[in-house]
């Protein structure tokens, strides 16, 4: 069976319809004990559609999204985008005060939650926001019905879809807007890649699909030419969990849908599914793999393993090769890209898997340039910048911003620092800016110094993050404390509490007398950074 064609042409809804038509009694999605074909997930979309419709949900209008990933998400994403409104999933964990941020900036017309808000929360709402609250297990994702069918909306490929929020690098939420053919883009690169192992290969493809089949051979002779099942465990308000579910369905294939990541579960749903593509991020893949009962499962299905959103460390990335036993591949991108600007294939040398984000995707153009702007040759160090369909329009209401990201020519400048081998394969050495990933999110150094000196104890802190062996990194807090004070490294802690979102709070404090400076009298960060990794093999 063929993948359906899809084009850039086309706007979500039209996407959607096109593999209903193609393949009406295909599973679609699972999640739970829901189960559901492509058809009756075009029949809840319509319904969802039509009820939007008759709460006065037009073209260009607001739909906020604070679920948890699963079925009603993902059916709302989609009527909105037949409505011609524009999505904004938010974080199901963030905390509310930040949540009510992100909606004054969009002013939506509807905000969907999954459960009921507190007094408090509602109370702080902008007036424009009704509420509705969803359930997996209900028939109709939206109250209705509507009376008929609901007029037609003219909505185009350059229409806004989404506004994905991020951060900025002062640590302010930044919403980063796509429309219908920046998000589709992304999907058809994909399609692009799988053509090696999905089609006919050409000559070209050969060396790739020979050395796919020795290392694969039964497992990609199963997957080749049919649907794929994936299992998706990470969050849908990110650019990785949007991509993730367009994938699936654009691709026509079987979306499993985990609501929040749990390791046995995992494990339990690729056996019972039979996945074929579980995508991950680095510390999710490293906690099943250290499972006790690792081995008891039945992953024979299992074509790939993709992972993102955080550094994957090549001991890992080999660990996942050799007992997953199947390919790994290490995407690269960007919530303003609308997902990959760079992954590993199936027919990539194994090194190159492991220690290396790949080449760049079809269809994206990627320099490497120096503090100038002037293209750098391989092998030289140099800021990434990328131009493809996927870049976003930009960021929502802060055209200054914008301004300072892309170029007149287009070109979106990432701040990563990366390496270009002769081959086309990328390495990320670094970022010009002091951020730390954990756990697949963004941190800002500078935003945590800022609360922690409003301690009264505090005089002066500096943020690094330093490497953990599960991928990502640690946050560290060294903070000098103010004279005659008695300050410990759990009041440091406690004070970050209820202010900080939970993953930005440090994992570890140290209190010491002063920091390394320059001739300036800065912190030196790479020297904390330096202390802190020698204090971790001390204690290895």
């Amino acid at each position: 069976m063929g993948v359906p064609a899809l084009t850039l042409q086309m706007t979500m809804g039209e996407a959607l319809r096109r593999i209903t038509k193609d393949r009406p009694r295909q599973e679609a999605l699972v999640c739970g004990p829901l189960r559901l074909t492509y058809e009756e997930f075009q029949e809840r979309v319509d319904r969802a559609a039509a009820a939007m419709a008759g709460m006065g949900v037009g073209k260009g209008d607001r739909v906020a999204l604070w679920l948890p990933p699963g079925v009603a998400f993902v059916t709302l994403f989609f009527a909105a985008a037949e409505r011609g409104a524009v999505a904004v999933p938010l974080d199901p964990m963030a905390l509310p005060r930040r949540i009510v941020r992100m909606l004054e900036q969009t002013s939506p017309r509807l905000l969907v939650v999954y459960e009921p808000l507190s007094s408090a929360a509602e109370e702080a709402l902008p007036e424009v926001v009704s509420v509705v609250v969803v359930g997996e297990e209900q028939e109709e994702v939206l109250p209705g019905p509507a009376e008929g069918p609901p007029a037609p909306v003219d909505v185009v490929p350059e229409d806004l879809l989404a506004i994905l929020y991020t951060s900025g690098t002062t640590g302010a939420p930044k919403g980063v807007m796509h429309t219908h053919r920046s998000l589709i883009a992304p999907v058809v690169a994909s399609l692009r890649l799988r053509d090696l192992w999905t089609r006919r290969p050409t000559l070209s493809h050969l060396p790739k699909m020979g050395r796919a089949l020795a290392r694969y051979g039964e497992r990609l002779l199963r997957a080749a030419g049919r649907p794929q099942v994936f299992l998706s465990t990470v969050g849908f308000h990110t650019i990785t969990g949007v991509e993730v579910f367009l994938q699936a369905l654009l691709m026509g294939d079987t979306l499993v849908i985990q609501p929040r990541f749990h390791p046995v579960e995992a494990l339990e749903l690729i056996q019972r599914e039979r996945v074929t593509i579980l995508v991950a991020v680095p510390t999710a893949l490293a906690v099943m793999l250290r499972l006790k009962s690792f081995d008891e499962y039945d992953l024979s299905s299992l074509l790939i393993c993709g992972t993102g959103s955080a550094p994957c460390p090549p001991e890992l990335a080999r660990e996942v090769q050799r007992r997953f036993g199947c390919a790994l591949h290490i995407g690269f991108g960007a919530t303003e890209i609308g997902g990959g600007i760079a992954a590993t294939d199936l027919g990539d040398p194994e090194d190159r898997q492991a220690e290396t984000v790949g080449r760049p995707m079809p269809g994206v153009e990627v320099r490497v340039v120096d503090d100038e702007g002037r293209p750098l040759p391989p092998g030289e160090v140099g800021e990434l910048w990328v131009r493809t369909e996927g870049r976003m329009v930009g960021y929502w209401g802060a055209p200054d911003l914008t301004a300072q990201v892309v170029d007149e020519e287009g070109w979106y400048h990432t701040g990563d620092l990366a390496v270009m081998d002769e081959e086309g394969y990328l390495r990320i050495v670094g970022r010009k800016k002091d951020m730390i990933i954990r756990g697949g999110r963004n941190i800002y150094p500078e935003k945590i110094e800022r609360h922690l000196m409003t301690h009264p104890a505090v005089r002066e802190a500096a943020v690094v993050g330093v490497p953990r062996g599960l991928g990502g990194e640690e946050v560290w807090a060294f903070v000098i404390p103010e004279d005659g004070t008695d300050l410990t490294s759990r009041q440091v802690r406690e004070h970050c509490r209820g202010v900080l979102e939970p993953y930005e709070i440090p994992q570890v404090v140290r209190i010491v007398d002063d920091f390394p400076r320059s001739s300036t009298g800065k912190p030196q960060k790479f020297r904390l950074r330096e202390m802190a990794l020698q204090e971790g093999r001390t204690h290895a």
